[in-house]
């Protein structure tokens, strides 16, 4: 990189406090390597979004971001607040949860693979997705969903001890136990399929992974222009457990009552048209919706990865 200095967002609370340490520790390899950078803390929720606004706005030589895809989301549906345009490219140190965006990126996950890719990288423009519902909208750099993945968001606290994977599957584990499945109603496309009836999960994702590690989408690809749905219609506890070590090795593709396929745009909603709660990039939206408006933007998002990725 240029001695433009980067903006360094950091989440101190992510993973119950971890992103503090993993800052300090690549703070210190990036003055190590004598490379600019100004470091901003987030204090609420929400300000990772203010602080991706305010890099845009002082035209970064790029944007490193500390913390998970919760942070990742925010930070970028700030950048992209001012619509598609020349934005700073983002390069991820992940300290959160499941770092499923980071996934996509390809990079070790230590500071010194974090500030090679700063060094000696190169930029790859990943789609984003956006969400329109009744009074809001976002974008989602990976994954937007409703089902289970709502409920199991809403009990991840009681084991936060755990980390990635094993924490997302006890928390599916404990969420499965009361769960009722909504009746949904999703439209593919203009004028394609059409898909009725209760959900188990229902995700549009841009990468593979969800959840720390579930390939619910193997095929997905960060920059080809689409996004990939997959729909698990209700089924039985039995047959949910058969098929989740499946998902988790990405070995599912074509398996009955699975639907897989990948879409440019897509409406969702109940068919009782009672509002929905929904999830993007692993955190609970700021309200229920009565219908989800979900469309790709192409190769919008400008992405540090290293140079023989």
């Amino acid at each position: 990189m240029n001695s433009k200095k980067v903006r360094v967002i950091i989440n101190p609370a992510a993973a119950g406090g971890r992103g503090r340490g993993a800052a300090l520790e690549l703070l210190e390899e990036l003055d190590a390597r004598s490379l600019p950078c100004e470091a901003r803390y987030t204090e609420r929720p929400g300000h990772a979004a203010e602080l991706g606004a305010e890099a845009r706005e002082a035209r970064v030589r790029g944007v490193v971001v500390v913390g998970g895809d919760g942070t990742v989301h925010e930070v970028v549906g700030g950048l992209l607040a001012g619509g598609p345009g020349v934005l700073p490219p983002v390069c991820v140190f992940p300290a959160g949860t499941g770092n499923d965006f980071f996934r996509m990126v390809g990079a070790e996950r230590n500071a010194a693979a974090v500030a090679r890719v700063l060094e000696q990288g190169a930029v790859k423009h990943f789609d984003v997705g956006r969400v329109r519902w009744d009074r809001g909208e976002s974008v989602f750099v990976n994954v937007l969903g409703v089902g289970v993945d709502v409920d199991v968001l809403r009990c991840r606290a009681r084991f936060a001890r755990l980390k990635g994977l094993a924490q997302y599957l006890a928390a599916l584990l404990y969420a499965l136990a009361t769960y009722r499945a909504p009746e949904v109603r999703i439209d593919v496309g203009r004028g394609g399929r059409t898909l009725l009836g209760r959900t188990t999960l229902s995700v549009i994702t841009v990468g593979p992974s969800m959840g720390g590690g579930f390939k619910v989408n193997p095929g997905a690809r960060s920059s080809d222009g689409r996004l990939d749905l997959f729909h698990a219609p209700a089924m039985s506890l039995l047959r949910i457990m058969a098929l989740v070590p499946r998902v988790i090795r990405g070995t599912h593709a074509g398996m009955k009552p699975l639907t897989m396929c990948r879409i440019e745009e897509a409406r969702l909603g109940r068919t009782d048209g009672k509002p929905v709660w929904f999830e993007m990039d692993g955190e609970l939206s700021p309200e229920p919706a009565r219908e989800l408006r979900v469309n790709v933007m192409p190769r919008v998002l400008p992405v540090m990865v290293p140079a023989n990725a």
